[in-house]
Parts: structure tokens; C-alpha cells; sequence
């Protein structure tokens, strides 16, 4: 199993990308992040473990509009409230 998914919990990794992806859109709701700066921002070096993580943001209507694997995608309103509140 991957190391990076034995040490951090589930939320806790959906919740770093989740704010990685809102500092990188400014904190705009809609505005389009790229796969490259969110992973860089949030520390994550396994692409594989990002696009799941992003599936389940996605699937909460976290984020939304992405591209088949991830490469782009917009932060939504609801997300941008998760991760300041």
C-alpha cells in the first residue's frame, strides 16, 4: 500500500487538496486549477492518490467541470465554504 495513504487520513488528504485547490483559484468559486500547482501546493507527490482524492471531492460537489483525469478542474462555491469554514 501506498506509504503517503498509511500515514494521512482520508479527509485529512481530501482537505489539503481541497485548500491547496482554493489558494490556487484565489478563493474565486469557478475559477480553473491545474492538477501540477493543487499537487505542488498540497504536497503530494502520487498522482494516482490525487485523482482519487479528487473523485471524492468531486462526488461532494467540491469541485466540479474536470477534465477525465484531473488535469484541470474548478473549485465550487460549496467548496470554497468547506475549506473556510
Amino acid at each position: 500500500m501506498d506509504e503517503e495513504r498509511t500515514r494521512t487520513l482520508p479527509w485529512e488528504t481530501a482537505r489539503r487538496v481541497l485548500q491547496a485547490a482554493a489558494v490556487k483559484a484565489h478563493g474565486r468559486p469557478g475559477a480553473y486549477v491545474t492538477q501540477d500547482l493543487v499537487m505542488k501546493q498540497a504536497n503530494m507527490a502520487d498522482a494516482e492518490h490525487f485523482r482519487t482524492t479528487a473523485k471524492y471531492l468531486e462526488e461532494q460537489g467540491w469541485i466540479a467541470e474536470a477534465d477525465a483525469d484531473y488535469g484541470v478542474f474548478a473549485v465550487t462555491t460549496s467548496g470554497i465554504a468547506e475549506v473556510t469554514r
